[in-house]
């Protein structure tokens, strides 16, 4: 990512997340990141988010929930796997991979902000599923 584009990013993350809570690490190794802090609507839970940013702009960023870890299934069940029904992609490190961008549909122009927004939905559902048991696909389209 170029410095322009980081500073454009940074931006728009600061107008639009809630008490800033973002940022950007690693930019001096191979493995450059950018975790955010989510807290969801109806519970007020608060999740990490990390979105590899290795290759964006280009291509979509591998973005995973970190904490808490692991994430679970209404019925105790692992998330660490591909799941159409779930929008999960494999996991790694114990942290699940959440599907928020087909690369068939990803834009070099698509901005972090709206990739952690559609993280946010993601999260929303997820917790929506704690609840009533329904998968994921059940409120989530694509």
């Amino acid at each position: 990512m170029t410095d322009e584009r980081l500073k454009r990013e940074i931006i728009i993350l600061n107008k639009n997340l809630k008490e800033n809570r973002f940022k950007f690490l690693g930019f001096n190794t191979n493995n450059p990141y950018l975790v955010v802090a989510q807290k969801t609507t109806k519970y007020g839970r608060i999740y990490t988010i990390k979105i590899d940013l290795t290759p964006f702009p280009h291509a979509v960023p591998p973005a995973f929930i970190t904490d808490p870890k692991p994430l679970l299934t209404r019925s105790g069940g692992s998330m660490l796997g591909a799941s159409h029904d779930m929008h999960t992609l494999g996991g790694e490190n114990g942290c699940v991979r959440v599907c928020h961008y087909h690369p068939n549909e990803w834009d070099a122009n698509v901005s972090l902000y709206k990739v952690v927004m559609k993280i946010r939905v993601w999260l929303e559902t997820y917790e929506k599923h704690l609840e009533t048991g329904e998968l994921l696909s059940h409120y989530l389209q694509g």
